[in-house]
This record gives structure tokens, sequence and C-alpha cells, in this order.
């Protein structure tokens, strides 16, 4: 029998007698739990977290685990760095902090991980202190000012990743090589304002610091926001009688390898279990499988910290907000039974977000071009009972493909009428980022969930109206579209960049150094026709990097550099703004990669031009539709003969530009900028982030 098949029984059995945890042996599903919650009040949400070793005793077969997972309490009146006892939450699907627009968000971050070795976290020969495992925060996917604080004590930070915290009392160097230390006996504080023009969604909080993000995700720290409610979705009083009438479920999706000693494997191997194998007879492994050699134990696949729990739809339906925390494995997800002997096909599901945005149906949509604009992440079909895909009407799918860090809400509703309970899973099928045997990462076949499908209410729609969401539209007056603020040392409340421009205060934000006056456009503006290019691809055999240049309206590249690994300490692109609105750009994203990555910048969104532009366009008019708005989406690979490696450096064998053997593909995109500060664009793929595939982007306010 073929080891990824093996039974959850007696995968358990192994592992009770390998190391003694206790251990159900009946694989049967226990009832969905979601995460807890801590929600805001009168406007404010202030909370510890602490970054610690925690067992999870519900998790069944597992229990003496140590994953590494965030304790979070409500900040007591007098700000602590441990919760008080019986106050914190620390389990592995994460607490889910519950904001509104206007909240203020205030966060304590206390480092209290165990020190790690190079066996452990591979990029430690890299960077010797990170076997102290220093931590920071990213809230990711929130639209925040990225604030670099002037004093750690005094001035809380924004959503700024070039930071080190270290564990207390340990001998840490004073200057980091990945951004600013903070020694502050191990703890750091943010703060972030989500300002009134906010999407309503599911966004998630993780750690961010460059060469260790991937251990510490696959551990366990990663956990959800959610800013307003589903209902927010709605655009008539039908889609919020079917919204408020459905279950509301927050599913976390992580894995972790957990080998036969009870310790982790953070250093992800997608062939743990053997090779994939799609939809196997005996039927899809039922949330873990075991591993086979040279690994020995267990690869678990979470849904907010449980394995494969039982979800009952009820007759209303239910509405998923759904994060890919996993920090390097691919989902491509559907409802259905994929098993051949009882097989069932993925039944559709309405997408009714994608990256905490809610998506609009454009003028004239066939499928075709709802796919292209979705970067062909979902597989795009006809709602049922629609008659065609047109303007205001639901956008369907029967799989959703989740790159790392990617978000999406679903109403998932029993598509037929009969009166007997309908059983089906949650699962992924076989999911492969390259050629197989080739490059990428083939991702098996797993099975999340177990669905039982209550008789559905014949007054419930089958889809549902969304509405359209002016946030980042490029005529309207969305967040993204408003005046720059900033947030100066010390403060709690933003300022509008011009103010903030006119008293010198934008020395602040970390644009220039403490106490000088701020440089008026100190970086030019693309010419006009002009877009930037980035390129991803490998500097040597082993390590990930990403490479730049400007073109011109007749296609010309200029200010080329070659792809080489991150340096936190240089900014590769810096983009100037007007101090009464946000700076468009479109960028061209080059795979030069036999594998897929998947794009992601921070503090802002993005539209996927579909079908790419020529040199010199401006922005395409089909942007007006505002289908879209996307903060990662994935990049084909090159093309290429079987000998595409993707290494373009100058190595002497092999030039920069352009590569011997593989011929990129292009993404385009159009990016508005507003949020002032430093932050950083990357593969999400944390083993390509942490091996140098980002880079840090400086946004500047102008006249």
């Amino acid at each position: 029998m073929s080891p990824i098949v093996l039974s959850r029984a007696l995968c358990c059995m192994v592992f009770s007698v390998t190391f003694n945890l206790e251990c159900t042996k009946t694989g049967a599903a226990a009832t969905f739990v979601g995460p807890p919650v801590l929600n805001s009040v009168n406007g404010q949400l202030s909370v510890l977290m602490v970054a610690a070793e925690h067992t999870q005793p519900s998790l069944s077969g597992f229990s003496g685990v140590k994953f590494w997972t965030y304790e979070v309490c409500q900040m007591p009146a007098v700000a602590v760095t441990a919760c008080p006892a019986g106050t914190g939450q620390s389990g592995l699907g994460g607490v889910r902090l519950a904001l509104k627009q206007g909240d203020t968000l205030r966060v304590r971050l206390v480092d209290h991980l165990p020190p790690v070795t190079a066996a452990q976290v591979h990029h430690v020969l890299d960077y010797a202190p990170l076997a102290f495992n220093p931590t920071n925060l990213h809230t990711h996917g929130l639209i925040v000012d990225p604030h670099n604080a002037q004093n750690s004590k005094t001035d809380p930070y924004g959503d700024y990743v070039l930071l080190e915290l270290p564990p207390p009392n340990i001998p840490y160097p004073t200057a980091g090589a990945h951004g600013t230390v903070i020694t502050s006996n191990g703890y750091v504080d943010y703060l972030y304002n989500i300002e009134l023009t906010h999407p309503s969604g599911l966004y998630w909080y993780h750690p961010h610091l460059h060469g260790i993000s991937l251990n510490q995700v696959s551990a366990g720290l990663a956990g959800p926001i959610s800013i307003g409610t589903p209902v927010d979705y709605c655009d008539d009083a039908a889609c919020v009688n079917a919204v408020e009438a459905a279950t509301i479920r927050y599913l976390t999706l992580k894995d972790t390898q957990i080998l036969s000693n009870g310790q982790l494997q953070t250093q992800e191997d997608p062939t743990f279990c053997g090779p994939p194998v799609i939809n196997p007879a005996a039927g899809l492994p039922q949330g873990s499988c075991p591993g086979v050699a040279p690994n020995s134990g267990s690869w678990i696949h979470t849904v907010s910290g449980q394995i494969y729990p039982a979800i009952t739809v009820g007759p209303g339906g239910d509405v998923w907000e759904i994060v890919n925390a996993s920090g390097n494995r691919s989902y491509e997800l559907a409802v259905g039974d994929p098993v051949a002997k009882s097989a069932i096909a993925p039944i559709p599901k309405q997408v009714l977000t994608i990256d905490g945005v809610t998506i609009n149906a454009k003028s004239a949509a066939t499928q075709p071009e709802i796919a292209a604009l979705v970067a062909n992440q979902l597989s795009v079909v006809r709602c049922p009972g629609a008659t065609s895909v047109t303007i205001n009407q639901a956008i369907c799918a029967t799989k959703i493909r989740m790159m790392p860090s990617s978000r999406v809400a679903v109403r998932v509703v029993r598509p037929d009428t009969l009166a007997t309970p309908l059983n089906l899973k949650l699962y992924t099928a076989l999911y492969g980022t390259g050629n197989l045997g080739v490059a990428g990462d083939q991702w098996p076949a797993i099975g999340l969930a177990s669905l039982t499908f209550s008789p559905k209410d014949p007054a419930q729609p089958l889809a549902v109206t969304t509405k359209n969401v002016t946030v980042a539209t490029i005529s309207a007056t969305g967040q993204l579209t408003a005046a720059p603020v900033v947030r100066t040392a010390g403060s709690t409340t933003l300022t509008s960049a011009s103010s903030a421009s006119a008293s010198g205060a934008l020395s602040d934000a970390g644009l220039t150094a403490p106490g000088t006056t701020p440089v008026v456009n100190p970086c030019p503006a693309l010419a006009p026709g002009s877009h930037r290019r980035i390129k991803f691809g490998y500097p040597t055999p082993t390590t990930f990097g990403l490479g730049y240049e400007e073109v011109d309206s007749s296609g010309v590249a200029t200010n080329t550099q070659q792809i080489v690994q991150f340096d936190p300490a240089k900014p590769t692109v810096c983009v100037p703004v007007p101090l009464n609105g946000s700076t468009y750009e479109i960028w061209e994203l080059q795979n030069y990669t036999p594998e897929d990555h998947n794009f992601h910048i921070h503090q802002t969104r993005f539209f996927l031009v579909s079908g790419g532009v020529a040199p010199g366009t401006t922005i395409p008019a089909l942007l007006n539709g505002d289908l879209v708005l996307h903060d990662n989406i994935p990049l084909p690979r090159a093309a290429g003969p079987t000998g595409c490696d993707g290494i373009v450096s100058s190595d002497g064998v092999k030039p920069n530009n352009p590569p011997t053997l593989c011929t990129p593909t292009s993404t385009f995109v159009v990016i508005p900028f507003r949020e002032i500060g430093d932050f950083v664009f990357h593969c999400h793929i944390l083993e390509h982030e942490d091996g140098g595939m980002m880079a840090r982007i400086r946004v500047q306010a102008g006249l």
C-alpha cells in the first residue's frame, strides 16, 4: 500500500507508539469550531501578542507537539509583556481580530520564541543572528501607513517590516542586517489606523522577518483579521437576507510537517509523503499523511487549527472567509467527492471577494475574460440558475487556486432541492507550480474537511448580487485615490501629507533622516508612456532574486539592475506621490524561471491587465469596470526547452539580459500608490522570499 493512502487511524497508531502522544484512532471528524475572536470596542482594539512555543491539547493525535503560535489577549490597563493568567488564547488557528472602518488597532508584540539551529532554519548560515529566532509583524492586506518609528518606546510602528525583534536578554547585535533592531526587552508596539474607506474583507497577520519567515509561518505563527462583515459585500436586500441566513465561517488553512520525534520540520518538503497521487482509489488522505523515507512523521493540514473537521452547511448555506496561511504550499480548493467509486464533480461556489475586496462584474464580461482578469485563479462557471455571465451577476467557480497568502470569500449553497442529506468534502486537488520532476513543487491532494449539506431552504437563492466597491477605483473617491496621509512621530492619528510636508514631519515617516527637511520630489516620476519591469529569477542555482529596469514608450530599457538577492538597505524602486492624490503606474512582471511565483506588494492593491499592454500605452479603459483588485497573483512560468533553468546572473556563462535558455512570460498590472513610506514587494512563496526574491520600495510625497 502506498504510504500516502494509509488511513488516519493507522497513521495515528504509528505516532502514538513513536513518541507517546494522545491519539484518537477512530478517524472521526470533530465538529468545526471557528477561531476565537477579539472585537474592537468604541473604535479601539488593543491586544498583547506573544510569539512562543505552545502545545495544542485539542489537536487529536498531536497534542504533545510544540508549535509556534501567538498567545493573544486584550491588553490590560497597564501595558505588560505577558497575558494575565487565563486570558490568553494560543490556538493553532489563530485569534481573529475583528475590526471596523475607522478603528484603531494597537498591538504589543513579544518575542519568546526558542532558539533554532542551521538544521532547522537554513538561512542561519547566511545570517547567524537568526539562530536567536527574531521576529516582527505584518498585517497582510491592510491598506495602512507603513510608519517607521523614530523611538521604539514612545512612537509605535505602523506596518513596517524592516525591523528585527529578538527575544529579551540575549547578545543580539545592535545593527541588524535586515533592518532596525528593537531591543526594548523583547517587545515592540504597533499602531494601525483603519480608514473609513478601507474595504471590508479578510486579512491576516504573520511574521515577516527576512530569512526566517517560512519557518515561523510553517510552525504556526499566523491569524486572521476581519474588517466589517460579509453583509458589507451586498448590493441589495435580497443579498443581505441571504448572507444573514448563512453561517459565517473563517477558514485558516495551514500545513505543518512533524517528524517522528515530535519536532517540526519548518523547511517544507513537498515530497514528505512520497510522490503526489491524484484522487487515490482508497480515498483522499483526511487532513494528514504519513512521511516516507527519508522523512518519518506526519504532514498535517489544518483548517482553523483542526485536522479534517466536520462542517454542516445549513439550509441557508455558508459564507466561508478563507486564507491560505501556509508558508509554501498552494491549494486548488473544491467541494465535491473526487474518489472514483463515488465521484461527484465539484459544485459551483459563488466568489464574493478576492484578497479582501468585493468582486464586481464587468459589462458583457465572458467567462474567459473574467478568468483572465482574476489571473486564472478561478475555474469560472455560470452560476446555477443564471442565463449568462454579465454585469451585476454573480461569479461562480468550481475550483479556486490559492497560492500562499491569497484570500477568498465564497458562498456555498447546496445546489439541489432534495430532502436527503448530502455528504461531500472540502479538498485540495493535486497542484503543481512547475513541470513535474523538473521545477517547482507538486502539492498533494488532501481532504481538508467533511461536509454535510442539510436540505436547502427554497427561499434562498443560489447566487446573490454584490456591491460596487469604490475603495480603489480610478475615478472615484476610494482610499487609494485620496490625498496621502502620514502618522508623525509619537502621534496616534493620521495627518494629510500636505500639512505634514509643510511642518517637516515627513521625516518621521522614514523618508529622510530625523530632524531634516523633507525633500520635495526626491525621486523623478516615470516619463509619460513608460513603465517599470520587475524580473523574477535565480541569481545562482541555489538563490532567488529580483531584477529591475524602466521601459520607455519605444520599448527601450534603461536603469537596468541585475537580478540579485534582497538588499534591505537599498530601495529598488522610488515612487513620487502628489499631495492631492495617488500615483498610478504600470508594472510588467517577468518570470524568467521554469516555475510559478506569486507577486505580492504591501500597502496597496493592483489591477491585472488582461492580455498585457504594449509599451507606451496608457491605463486601459477596461479598468474603469473595476472588476477585481488583487494584492497577490500567480506569475506563469517561463517558456523554453527542457534546459530552461532561470539562472540569469552574470556568472561568466549566462548573461543577465537576456537569459540563454528561458523566454520570460510577462504579466502587466496597474498599481495605485498612496501610502507614504518604505515597504516591500516579493514572491509570497516564503522559501523564495527568504531566499532573496524581495525588494524594497519607497513612496515619497511631492508637490
